[in-house]
């Protein structure tokens, strides 16, 4: 059943439509970026113990939290201008210049702004995750004596993301990209004594670092072949066929490993799951609605480019997103800890969004990342508002929480139904345009898709029957607030609620934004010859993504809330399948185990020890050696007596003028030598035409 259709206002659909403002000036568009950088900089000030003369009647962590809401709200008014512009110019580049920063010979870096309608979604996601997250902070970690270190943190983090999304360069890309690897990092191990948050933030910087290999790969290889860093240029050169297929297959391919890192793909995705241990409010916006989303929005950003490359290059992309996808389902369903089954269920939901760029759905993906940018936040939100009540994250001590907490049953219940696909949340209007995108493209990966759906409700389910239906399992010590709850669990504050009910609304509602021409808007960042979308939906392939989504409800209901059968029954049924599910598919021991310990510490390691001590330190002892010989020798000739000065310039002196001799060939004619002979005959054997033998 196809319901596209187009109005009267035009060809795009959207020609007439109403500008609530005049178009944004340029110097407001680097202010949504330069807003965070100043709040970062106007918190540290406060850590530093200067009061500042409008904040002055609040503490330290009260003049940071109203600084980052008052620049994070900033921000986020001016992407709304922002949007509001780019809708008038239909989603197109709004054309703000580049300007030079570097030029050195043939290098010639330039920073500057890409706006379009890509770039403009991913900002105001940014914006406004990143705005309700620090309302919400304000509630979970106002007691935390680390708080403005955190806001400081999160500041940075919101710059550098801001950067990567607004960059119209593909270095300037890269270098916010890997500030925001470095924020991240600071923001997963905020609890830097915990020795688990240490691990995690090491372990994610470390992963990530492998895709960034690609991406460096990438980089040079754009560079080396066709001389610019200009976004635009490229897309348009590979799309004109101006660049060869094997130089796209390695720079797209590239991207590939770098997305893969930042977005958790299979096999780079298992240092998602352990990043759980940074605060909740990092999960939500860290692990759900942008730096995660990063390499999605990077193959999203070099569409054309993977579009030209040879089929392969799609075809590998699909398929490493359709593996991940239903991959990090099956995990999703056997974890115990409620932000560790949201963080499988990220893994897996990117593994859509990069399934349907392999599949040529542009649209598809980027609705999907809008839209579960605000109902994953959400959920996590509704994982740290349980936690606050609770003083734990395991699902197993919690149970019967429905009563004693109803704004965050009810808020969760609605994430979750827009997660699994229920209509007509905004998860199903996303989530079908990519199964419609795999059934016209690939029935295999359509299959896999239906599948993901399947398990998608399942957990999820399973987690709310677990967190809020039973009876009260008591909870425990609270270890992110420090406070030990032995009384009755209790709704969160107000700061926290805020944003809760914010993201219920968005799961609701914007799923909507399909009917009001998204696919049009953000094809505005592509060239003219691949804008075709129009939004429609296929009846059966609706029909079956449902029913596998009220199936999954259905099977947790069972199991988990009647008890028919119970969950143990199953799994003593199949151990080894479950076995292999709780531990991960092994993927972890054998990251850090076999690669990491065994290969990394044992063999490299070693061997990187033996080169250390055999070639660098005799290299580096053995000149400091003869740099001390020499000046010891040195020092005992600085006798301080002229006459032993005068006698070794003597010495030298004789030494040079025999030297003299020598060359000039007297000497050596008298032992019959012809210096001069030698030095014609060495000329003569020079000459290239004399070293061909005769035939």
């Amino acid at each position: 059943m196809d319901s596209g259709w187009e109005d009267s206002c035009g060809e795009r659909g959207f020609e007439q439509n109403i500008m609530l403002l005049p178009d944004i000036p340029e110097i407001l568009v680097w202010l949504i970026y330069a807003a965070p950088i100043t709040s970062a900089l106007l918190i540290f000030v406060t850590l530093r113990g200067l009061n500042l003369p409008f904040l002055s009647e609040l503490g330290s962590d009260g003049r940071s939290a109203r600084i980052a809401v008052i620049f994070g709200l900033i921000s986020w008014v001016l992407s709304l201008w922002l949007l509001d512009t780019t809708i008038h110019h239909h989603g197109e580049d709004l054309g703000f210049g580049d300007y030079v920063w570097l030029s050195l010979f043939d290098l010639e870096i330039s920073l500057g702004l890409g706006i379009d309608g890509l770039s403009s979604v991913m900002i105001f996601v940014v914006a406004s995750v990143a705005l309700l997250v620090q309302i919400y902070s304000i509630g979970y970690m106002k007691h935390d004596p680390g708080f403005s270190r955190f806001l400081l943190f999160m500041s940075l983090f919101i710059a550098a993301m801001l950067g990567l999304v607004m960059s119209s360069g593909l270095l300037q890309l890269f270098i916010h990209w890997e500030l925001v690897g470095l924020t991240s990092y600071l923001l997963i191990g905020f609890w830097f004594e915990r020795p688990a948050a240490a691990a995690a933030a090491k372990k994610a910087f470390i992963v990530t670092r492998f895709g960034d290999i690609g991406f460096v790969i990438a980089l040079t290889v754009i560079w080396i072949n066709v001389g610019t860093f200009d976004i635009s240029e490229i897309n348009l050169l590979a799309h004109a066929g101006g660049i060869t297929a094997p130089v796209l297959t390695g720079f797209t391919l590239g991207l590939l490993a770098g997305a893969a890192g930042k977005s958790a793909q299979f096999p780079l995705h298992f240092w998602l799951p352990d990043a759980m241990e940074g605060p909740t409010p990092v999960s939500s916006i860290v692990h759900s609605a942008t730096m995660v989303a990063a390499g999605v929005y990077l193959l999203a950003r070099f569409f054309p480019a993977i579009d030209a490359a040879p089929q392969s290059v799609s075809t590998v992309i699909a398929y490493v997103g359709g593996f991940t996808a239903i991959f990090a389902a099956s995990m999703g369903v056997v974890v115990t800890d409620i932000k560790r089954v949201l963080a499988y269920s990220t893994v897996s939901q990117l593994g859509y969004m990069v399934m349907a760029i392999g599949l040529g759905g542009y649209v598809a993906a980027i609705f999907h990342l809008f839209t579960h940018a605000f109902f994953k936040s959400l959920l996590f939100w509704g994982a740290g508002s349980v936690s606050h009540a609770t003083g734990t994250f395991e699902m197993g001590k919690m149970g019967g929480l429905r009563g004693a907490m109803p704004v965050t049953f009810v808020t969760f219940v609605i994430g979750s139904l827009s997660l699994a696909g229920i209509f007509p949340l905004a998860g199903f209007w996303s989530k079908d345009e990519i199964l419609l995108e795999a059934w016209h493209a690939d029935k295999l990966l359509w299959l896999i898709g239906t599948a993901v759906a399947f398990l998608t409700a399942l957990y999820m389910f399973r987690a709310i029957f677990l967190t809020f239906f039973g009876e009260y399992k008591g909870g425990e010590s609270d270890s992110e607030h420090g406070d030990t709850h032995s009384g009755s669990p209790h709704e969160s504050p107000p700061t926290m609620g805020i944003p809760m009910l914010f993201g219920a609304v968005a799961a609701v509602t914007f799923g909507f934004f399909a009917f009001m021409h998204f696919g049009e808007f953000v094809e505005g960042a592509l060239p003219e010859e691949m804008r075709h979308f129009h939004f429609h939906v296929e009846g059966l392939v609706l029909m079956i993504s449902t029913l596998a989504a009220l199936a999954g409800i259905g099977a947790a209901a069972a199991i988990y809330l009647a008890g028919r059968p119970q969950a143990s029954d199953i799994s003593s049924r199949m151990p080894k399948i479950h076995s292999t599910v709780s531990r991960l598919y092994y993927v972890n021991e054998v990251a850090e185990d076999r690669l990491v310990r065994g290969a990394l510490l044992s063999g490299l390691a070693r061997g990187a020890e033996l080169i250390d001590r055999l070639v660098i330190e005799t290299v580096v002892n053995g000149a400091a050696s003869v740099t001390k010989l020499v000046g010891e020798g040195l020092r005992r000739s600085a006798t301080g007596q002229v006459q032993s000065y005068t006698s070794a310039y003597m010495v030298g002196l004789v030494a040079i003028l025999g030297g003299f001799m020598v060359l000039s060939g007297d000497m050596l004619s008298v032992f019959g030598i012809d210096i001069q002979a030698i030095i014609d005959y060495s000329l003569k054997m020079m000459n290239p035409k004399n070293l061909i033998p005769p035939k």
